[in-house]
């Protein structure tokens, strides 16, 4: 388990070649626990994802679920942590919510909405019910990301605030700055004030520099880049100079395949 955190947290800080050796390593494992090897593919698929690799997490995440439904009723909720600590959940019920949610979002970036609503509906009530704050949160990520792919902006704001409240109740720093950074994204498609969203991004940059969470900076540096560039090109451009820029020193420590699907992905900028 101890090796499936620090893959976590490599893949936080965009470190994605040494958390694919660890999530490997895992996988192939026969004394790893299903339960964590079924945590190990859903954590490869979320890493994949980041780098628009889309189809390739799909595999991963249909994995995770299969490795779910193996464990035994004892590892159902046997590695759960309390609903405040920072350390995500290791048991196979979540591993099971992680993997339904992970299908959806990979849905949505492989433009099949209809797909994700159905994989949404199917965690709502098992997110809903397990201990831990985590599945909660991320059900209401890809909620959310589903509502503005709708065209539903105030229907996402709804989504985001209830994230942003319960990673800021579980003081997960990583969770409640993405949290945040989808909270702008949902008041951007409302119709929100450019110079309020600019000064909001502005502050969870630094936040995420702070926390060395490359993986939340260039999406936000990109986030920036929109919102200047009717106003304030040239800031613009350096917004998004300052993305592609944290995009290459993460190339550098991305595994082969991650490099491939970053390098094909419509949603990351070439580097």
């Amino acid at each position: 388990m101890e090796r499936w955190l620090a893959a976590v947290v490599f893949g936080a800080r965009g470190d994605y070649a040494a958390a694919a050796t660890l999530l490997a390593t895992l996988l192939r494992a026969a004394d790893t626990p299903a339960a964590v090897r079924a945590h190990a593919a859903v954590t490869r698929a979320a890493h994949l994802r980041q780098l628009g690799g889309h189809r390739a997490a799909r595999r991963f995440d249909g994995m995770g679920l299969a490795l779910a439904g193996q464990a035994p009723v004892s590892d159902l909720y046997g590695y759960s942590h309390t609903n405040h600590s920072q350390a995500p959940a290791a048991d196979a019920a979540g591993a099971k919510i992680d993997a339904l949610i992970g299908l959806a979002a990979d849905a949505i970036g492989l433009a099949d909405p209809d797909l994700a609503e159905r994989l949404l509906d199917l965690a709502r009530d098992p997110a809903g019910g397990h201990p831990s704050w985590r599945p909660k949160v991320r059900w209401r990520w890809v909620r959310a990301e589903l509502s503005l792919t709708r065209g539903r902006p105030a229907e996402a704001l709804e989504y985001a605030e209830e994230a942003v409240a319960g990673s800021r109740a579980a003081r997960a720093t990583r969770h409640e700055i993405k949290s945040e950074l989808l909270l702008a994204v949902a008041r951007a498609g409302a119709g929100h004030p450019t110079a309020e969203l600019a000064d909001e991004l502005t502050g969870l940059a630094e936040r995420a520099h702070t926390a060395r969470l490359d993986t939340l900076q260039w999406p936000i540096q990109l986030m920036l880049a929109d919102v200047n560039r009717s106003t304030r090109l040239g800031r613009s451009g350096d917004h998004r100079r300052r993305a592609t820029e944290i995009l290459a020193r993460i190339r550098v420590r991305t595994d082969p395949q991650g490099r491939v699907v970053m390098d094909r992905s419509p949603w990351v900028p070439k580097v």
